[in-house]
């Protein structure tokens, strides 16, 4: 089930005809609400609003949902265990100068009066330390050192981010290991850098993200699973 409550009205309404109402007074009464009020930019009212939707939603749908928890997916499906290794990665030059920078601004200033919502500051945060060409004018940068000007100049440029120095590292192992890797990321344009990055290096690849069709995803996914060199799928 996708993330839509049009989507969740559609499953409910097929096995319990009625029990949220008709498409149009669930729209009206839930989806509508709920969506305003996870807008960056919706008043306190909507927000609270979204809230007490969501919780009746819940509340009224939940006796009919069985959830399923890894572990109990584990031992039916026999998966190995798994290893995580989480990297901390050192923020660039030109990332902490823009953290800093960002947190001195106007915007922050307002967070931290309630003049507007946390969130929007966590995204802006989250693009700084992605990569800074999500937040600001990359043309603004120089080339310092031994670094190519015509390489700094580009969108989405590696040196300026440490996860993609770190992600640079990390794929030079894996291809001589002749693994396979999955990226994913929390937003399409950092999508796009990625795919930038992997076509300047002549990884072979597969893209999804939200425009991918739905018909088009399960192919995607075999084809994936049969290539035995290294590849990145994101």
């Amino acid at each position: 089930m996708q993330n839509n409550l049009r989507e969740l009205w559609s499953l409910f309404d097929f096995v319990f005809p009625g029990k949220l109402g008709t498409l149009p007074t669930f729209m009206e009464h839930f989806a509508i609400p709920i969506t305003r009020g996870g807008y960056a930019n919706a008043s306190p009212i909507e927000v609270q609003t979204a809230y007490k939707c969501a919780c009746i939603l819940r509340d009224t749908i939940k006796q009919y949902l069985i959830r399923r928890i890894k572990s109990e997916q584990n031992v039916v499906l026999q998966l190995p265990t798994k290893n995580e290794q989480v990297l901390f990665c050192r923020l660039t030059k030109t990332q902490k100068h823009i953290y800093k920078e960002y947190l001195k601004s106007q915007q922050c200033d307002d967070i931290l009066h309630g003049g507007t919502q946390v969130f929007v500051g966590l995204i802006n945060l989250r693009k700084i330390c992605n990569h800074p060409d999500l937040f600001t004018d990359w043309t603004q940068y120089r080339a310092e050192y031994d670094e190519n000007p015509d390489e700094v100049a580009q969108y989405g440029y590696i040196k300026r981010s440490g996860k993609m120095i770190v992600l640079e590292y990390l794929l030079k192992i894996w291809f001589k290991q002749k693994n396979r890797c999955l990226l994913f990321t929390q937003s399409k344009q950092m999508l796009n850098i990625l795919e930038a990055f992997l076509n300047k290096y002549q990884y072979s690849y597969l893209k999804m993200d939200g425009t991918t069709s739905i018909a088009s995803r399960q192919g995607l996914v075999e084809q994936f699973n049969t290539v035995i060199s290294l590849s990145a799928y994101i």
